[in-house]
């Protein structure tokens, strides 16, 4: 009977900001990954779409697939806790544009 731990499979592929971005989900959540494919990205820049892939253990993969999915899904929550602003605060002043003489 063959060890899961020995086989891998791809989970993802598509551009390398979108795939490392991944693999961190993948780390924060204690699954190892690897990339596969930046090699092409130095010759070929983005002429192959999808050509870098996320690959995991095959006995992981179920448990990645639904952490990237749960990532997808509260993406928009944590972009609010991390990027919003106090409600009670301001804009600053529209700074007026000179004329040009």
């Amino acid at each position: 009977m063959n060890d899961d731990r020995d086989e891998v499979v791809r989970i993802a592929a598509g551009p390398l900001v979108n795939v490392e971005l991944w693999q961190a989900t993948l780390n924060d959540a204690g699954i190892e990954s690897r990339v596969v494919g930046t090699e092409l990205t130095a010759g070929l820049g983005t002429a192959m779409p999808d050509s870098i892939e996320l690959w995991v253990h095959k006995g992981d993969a179920e448990k990645a697939l639904a952490a990237l999915r749960y990532a997808e899904d509260h993406k928009d929550d944590r972009d609010k806790m991390e990027h919003d602003r106090p409600q009670s605060e301001k804009r600053p002043n529209q700074v007026p544009h000179w004329p040009n003489t």
